[in-house]
């Protein structure tokens, strides 16, 4: 019996890349003053997927993070780093909704 192969779990982090705007919040909820902004694109393997993010406010870290893949459950796992020395592993899934549909009349 042979290990799934992850490149379908690969293609479902495919809508992330490109350049995205990123809106920060304190502790309290309420959002920052500012703007940030976060890049994700393919490593060069396209193994993994490298999200860098940029965030324009005092006190708010700047990040990277590699997202990958476990080829045989299909779950995702976020290795995450910023600038003050923070690292956290973050365990996501991905599921797919059924497009929402306008109501005709």
């Amino acid at each position: 019996m042979g290990q799934p192969i992850a490149e379908q779990a690969l293609l479902a982090l495919e809508p992330l890349v490109g350049e995205w705007a990123v809106e920060a919040k304190g502790p309290d909820g309420q959002a920052w003053p500012g703007e940030g902004r976060a890049t994700f694109e393919w490593y060069k393997s396209k193994a993994h997927l490298v999200q860098r993010t940029v965030i324009d406010v005092p006190g708010a870290p700047d990040s990277t993070s590699i997202i990958g893949c476990d080829g045989a459950n299909g779950s995702y796992f976020q290795l995450y780093s910023d600038e003050r020395g923070v690292c956290r592993i973050y365990e996501m899934s991905i599921s797919v909704s059924p497009p929402v549909r306008a109501n005709q009349t």
